[in-house]
């Protein structure tokens, strides 16, 4: 762990590494793990001087094991500030010493950042996190509720995406709240705070560029006007395609002297893919839509850059704010998006593109009762839901044809476009953001200078207490501990221990040795009073304990007259 000793010591920061592997060829983007991933980035390049302490667990070492590497490269271009990358099992161990003034969770991990502060931290130092999905029925019990019965500060903060996201979330909270207390009379409240802060995108890489020389590296038309979608092919959770279909149907039977192409650019679920490719038949559309499945996660900016138009028929609850707009935005390429969530703050009608109006009626009552019910959150809830959200198809055909018909219009919203993602959606202003934040949040930490005063919560286990009957005997520290054979002939140095589990039991072989080396012979000790023998300052009673264990388990010590 960094000690205080490090160059930079100014509002050091703690960062729990999420173990989501870096998004792959073929498979289908989620906004989320690009989001992720790439604020790491943006922060280790922009951010403030100071200590970046990451932690991971044994899945990010697994999954995401090129991206450490990649990490560090990227601070070492820097000289004015340092990185570490911890196991997080280091500070999880009481009196453990917390080096960073402030934990920031990637992934709205709210819960656990709280319960590691209540649990190993002296003092209550603030904690943000950033969250990029709200509308699971799953959250409710496993997400919301556990955060409102965990101990928060009015200095920790949820960050939100968007100004909707941030009005769903505080709603959300007050809907358990009521809900507890008609149910269970039990009166919480969120007692943290909420800020919106958009996520950003490498504006380096989300450029405009030459349309033709990019349409003649990807295969695409040079004299056609290009209408671009690109996302997840799911009605589930993301966008229902089919009445873009329509409007486009509509919008070239009216323009035949135009010749006008849908790119459909993603992946998702065969049962989607074949839906769309019968609509796409059905409607005669086949010479027509460009279909891209699925699209090249490493060329997704030069999709963007070759479009005419970007389109998005967003129509889904789990949408909070939408990443693909601020692409093509920063390439330069209008925006023509349903007025929906995240799309309200980050397309500004008539500036950049246009948002298309949506309608929503209140008819979730059914839905809402069947949901989570045997139905392995499968998402038909949010599909059955999205059906009953309608975008005005026939104001989505008149912007489009707006843009068709006044290509200067176009060049003015391209231009508009990109003033604006650099403006506002870079990464560097997203960090200043963060970085605001986080200043904010230390100056009202310090005025009430917390403690925290140690208390076992119900969601912490209890193994012992609650199976200890699953075995034949119950250790006390009354029981005699004995050298076994086997013990004896490591102690005289004739074999070695065997440890193939180190890492994960995080034992120590020199206190093993120390604990094999306070037997004489055939001497008896008592269990307890070899824990005493062998604690320290550096190592707890009960960790001697399960040194004890382990030599017994292996036998290498065992128990006198069993």
């Amino acid at each position: 762990m960094m000690t205080k000793k490090s160059a930079v010591k100014k509002n050091d920061l703690g960062i729990y590494l999420n173990s989501y592997p870096p998004v792959k060829e073929g498979e289908t983007i989620f906004g989320r793990d690009i989001a992720v991933n790439d604020f790491l980035k943006g922060l280790l390049v922009h951010g403030k001087p100071r200590n970046y302490q990451f932690y991971q667990t044994f899945d990010f070492l697994k999954n995401t094991f090129n991206d450490r590497k990649k990490l560090l490269d990227i601070g070492n271009q820097r000289k004015d500030i340092s990185i570490t990358i911890k196991d997080i099992n280091d500070i999880k161990e009481k009196n453990s010493t917390f080096d960073f003034d402030i934990w920031h969770e990637t992934d709205a991990d709210f819960s656990k950042a709280i319960s590691l502060r209540n649990r190993y931290s002296a003092k209550a130092y603030p904690i943000s996190a950033t969250f990029h999905v709200l509308s699971y029925q799953y959250l409710l019990h496993d997400w919301y509720l556990e955060i409102l019965l965990k101990k928060t500060y009015d200095y920790d903060t949820m960050i939100c995406t968007s100004t909707a996201a941030q009005k769903a979330l505080n709603t959300i909270f007050d809907h358990v709240s009521e809900r507890l207390k008609d149910s269970h009379n039990i009166d919480l409240s969120f007692k943290g705070n909420t800020e919106v802060i958009p996520i950003g995108i490498d504006t380096t890489i989300f450029k405009p560029r030459d349309k033709k020389e990019v349409r003649c590296e990807l295969g695409l038309p040079l004299d056609a006007f290009i209408i671009l979608w690109i996302g997840r092919i799911s009605p589930l959770d993301k966008a229902d395609l089919l009445p873009l279909l329509l409007v486009v149907q509509n919008l070239i039977k009216n323009n035949p002297e135009k010749k006008i192409r849908l790119a459909l650019g993603g992946a998702g679920e065969d049962i989607f893919n074949k839906i769309i490719d019968e609509c796409i038949h059905d409607l005669q559309l086949n010479d027509h839509i460009i279909l891209i499945r699925p699209l090249p996660v490493s060329k997704r900016h030069l999709y963007h850059s070759c479009a005419d138009v970007f389109v998005s028929p967003a129509d889904n609850i789990q949408e909070t704010f939408g990443i693909t707009p601020i692409e093509a935005m920063a390439c330069g390429v209008p925006q023509v998006v349903s007025d929906w969530n995240g799309y309200k703050d980050t397309v500004k009608h008539g500036e950049t593109g246009f948002l298309i109006p949506t309608y929503m009626c209140d008819l979730d009552e059914e839905i809402t009762l069947k949901s989570g019910m045997y139905d392995n959150y499968n998402l038909i809830d949010h599909f059955e839901f999205a059906q009953t959200v309608a975008i005005d198809l026939e104001a989505y055909q008149q912007a489009l044809q707006m843009l068709l018909d006044f290509p200067s219009l176009c060049l003015k919203m391209s231009k508009n476009s990109r003033e604006r993602a650099l403006k506002i959606y870079d990464w560097k202003n997203s960090i200043y953001l963060h970085e605001q934040l986080w200043e904010k949040q230390l100056e009202r930490a310090s005025k009430q200078n917390a403690t925290i005063d140690f208390i076992k919560t119900y969601e912490i286990p209890a193994f012992y207490k609650n199976f200890n009957h699953y075995a034949s005997k119950r250790i006390s520290d009354t029981t005699q501990i004995i050298l076994s054979e086997q013990g004896k002939r490591i102690v005289s140095k004739e074999e070695s221990l065997i440890s193939y589990y180190d890492s994960f039991n995080h034992l120590s072989t020199p206190v093993l040795y120390s604990v094999l080396s306070t037997f004489g012979g055939y001497t008896s000790q008592e269990f307890g009073m070899l824990k005493k023998q062998i604690k320290s300052d550096t190592i707890s009673s009960e960790k001697v304990g399960k040194h004890i264990m382990w030599l017994l388990k292996y036998g290498y010590l065992k128990i006198q007259n069993h």
